[in-house]
């Protein structure tokens, strides 16, 4: 059963997770080429680009920082914690939800490297995502 302690350390390896993540951009966008395709986009579209991703990863930093340090703060039952943890939940779920319906089947499907990928970060957004589900079920009090 999920209690105060070991939600915390759910947290806290969540927020290692998101931070890492972030810093993972950036041998991703060398193996995807971002740069190369970025410079054939119009220059607005390619700021936007630029803008998006730093702030994704600038988000993920201060959202993994927060969990690090913070996990009490995150378990402490406030009505801003519930609210926090049911926006936390649905983002993610989002998330999940996106690594199979946004991404077409054709670009991994067949592909050993890429279906290992997709399948590897369905099972980090899937943690992701009962780590804040356990959260928010504790902030509702559903887990005494």
């Amino acid at each position: 059963m999920i209690d105060e302690p070991l939600l915390g350390v759910l947290l806290r390896i969540t927020g290692l997770g998101m931070v890492a993540l972030a810093f993972v951009h950036l041998p991703i966008a060398r193996s995807l080429a971002w740069n190369e395709d970025v410079k054939k986009l119009k220059p607005e579209n390619e700021a936007v680009f630029h803008s998006h991703l730093f702030f994704l990863c600038l988000g993920l930093t201060l959202l993994g920082i927060a969990l690090l340090v913070g996990a009490s703060a995150f378990v402490e039952r406030s009505e801003l914690g519930k609210w926090i943890s049911g926006m936390l939940l649905v983002f993610w779920s989002m998330r999940l939800y996106r690594q199979w319906f946004g991404f077409p089947q054709h670009l991994w499907r067949g592909k050993p490297f890429e279906t290992r990928i997709h399948w590897i970060f369905t099972l980090v957004w899937t943690a992701v995502v009962a780590v804040f589900a356990c959260l928010f079920a504790w902030q509702m009090e559903w887990i005494p």
